[in-house]
């Protein structure tokens, strides 16, 4: 299987998320850091390729504390000046994610890393709307106020600016309705103008015949005796012109449909079959076989692991059928910085089973996520390679004296500091 989702795969896909896609997946990006920055973990190198989906509709940091410079695209005004930093600066950098996440490109943007840095010291950010002019007033005020220069000036904790993500939830995708071209015609003043007149009030008494019927309603009535203005006539004929139309398109689509599915036939699946059984099966299906470039995946080296056009699709007879065969290798995913839960998903995903939990003291990584990964990140191996997972299991010196935590001590043998579990 793939490696997991990333938000630069995404942007590089998609280049713009809309605000109601945008919303949540910072905020469960927030999440993830107020609980890191609770414990005193700065991430430090925050960017797109760095925030990870690791189930739907739940996006985590990865890597904390793994960079201790950081990225010019992304990096915060003190940290550029190489001044002390805190959370703070961890929110800049999000900023910079979420700006160019909302409008397509980053705030600022140069060949060279040097302009790079030195905008992010001293040149305000665009307005995002200036680059996506539909973009939400007040998401655009919590961009701007995550990219000020000064900390002082920006949210104060990722709490803050995940609660003001969360306020515009309800309203974002909020616009107000444009005016019915008829609307003038139809408004109570013209209807107002037309009842004191009456033309037809009186005018049945006089010339229509008499009725042996019952009286008529009121509705009707007063349906006769007001003149019809023309634009209620054309109102009644576009429901009509509309719902024509509708069908035409319908019958059209449904006599394409008919014309172009004669004589096609359906793609056998062969994923997980030999390059032999594969081409004896397409070619039996009245299909022409192709053998393209090797694909990694958990499947035994040698077996098909994809296919395309995909199993079950309609082909036209004579359509080239391209398989892909398995290395039978992963990549191991990134999983620094995840908790223990959600990088064993992780990797299970991806088709390795066999993990070993080691835990590890660190003064870096908080209480039950990840250090790392041997092997590491970006390795290709097999299948059932065993993957070490190396989980923070505490401190690894004590936070007053700073004596190094013997192995398995709950307390610190110079002070006595306990440890927390």
């Amino acid at each position: 299987m793939a490696r997991a989702l990333t938000l630069a795969d995404l942007l590089a896909q998609r280049r713009v998320l809309p605000p109601g896609e945008l919303i949540p997946l910072f905020s469960s990006v927030l999440e993830d850091l107020e609980k890191a920055h609770s414990q005193g973990h700065l991430h430090g190198d925050i960017k797109p390729k760095k925030i990870v989906q690791v189930e739907e509709r739940v996006w985590r940091l990865i890597d904390y504390g793994v960079s201790k410079v950081g990225t010019a695209r992304y990096i915060s005004p003190e940290k550029a000046q190489k001044q002390p930093i805190d959370a703070r600066a961890d929110l800049y950098s999000l900023g910079v994610v979420l700006y160019e996440a909302a409008t397509g490109r980053p705030p600022f943007d140069a060949e060279l890393g040097a302009e790079l840095i030195q905008a992010h010291i001293s040149q305000p950010p665009p307005p995002p709307s200036t680059v996506k002019p539909d973009l939400p007033a007040d998401l655009e005020k919590i961009i701007l106020r995550a990219l000020e220069k000064d900390p002082a000036r920006r949210f104060q904790s990722a709490r803050e600016f995940r609660d003001a993500l969360n306020a515009l939830t309800p309203r974002e995708t909020e616009r107000p309705a444009p005016p019915s071209p008829s609307a003038p015609e139809t408004a109570v003043p013209v209807k107002t103008r037309l009842t004191p007149q009456r033309p037809a009030a009186s005018q049945p008494e006089r010339t229509a015949p008499p009725r042996t019927m019952a009286p008529p309603r009121p509705a009707p009535a007063a349906a006769q005796t007001q003149p019809v203005h023309p634009a209620h006539k054309e109102k009644g004929r576009i429901p009509v012109l509309i719902i024509s139309l509708l069908l035409v398109i319908a019958a059209g689509a449904a006599l394409f449909f008919i014309l172009s599915s004669g004589g096609k036939i359906s793609v056998p699946e062969v994923i997980g079959q030999t390059q032999a059984d594969a081409r004896e099966n397409i070619e039996s299906a009245g299909l022409r076989f192709a053998l393209g470039p090797d694909k990694d995946g958990p499947l035994p080296i040698g077996l098909v692991a994809e296919q395309n056009p995909k199993p079950g699709s309609r082909v036209r007879k004579g359509t080239v059928v391209q398989i892909r065969l398995s290395t039978g290798m992963i990549e191991i995913p990134s999983v620094t910085g995840l908790n223990r839960a959600e990088a064993e998903k992780l990797l299970r995903a991806t088709g390795l089973d066999s993990i070993i939990i080691a835990s590890e003291y660190s003064d870096e990584v908080e209480i039950g996520r990840v250090i790392g990964v041997e092997p590491k990140s970006g390795a290709k191996v097999r299948a059932k390679t065993p993957v070490r997972l190396r989980i923070a299991a505490g401190r690894a010196t004590c936070p007053q004296c700073g004596a190094r935590r013997e192995p398995g001590a709950q307390f610190c043998t110079r002070c006595g500091y306990r440890f927390p579990e």
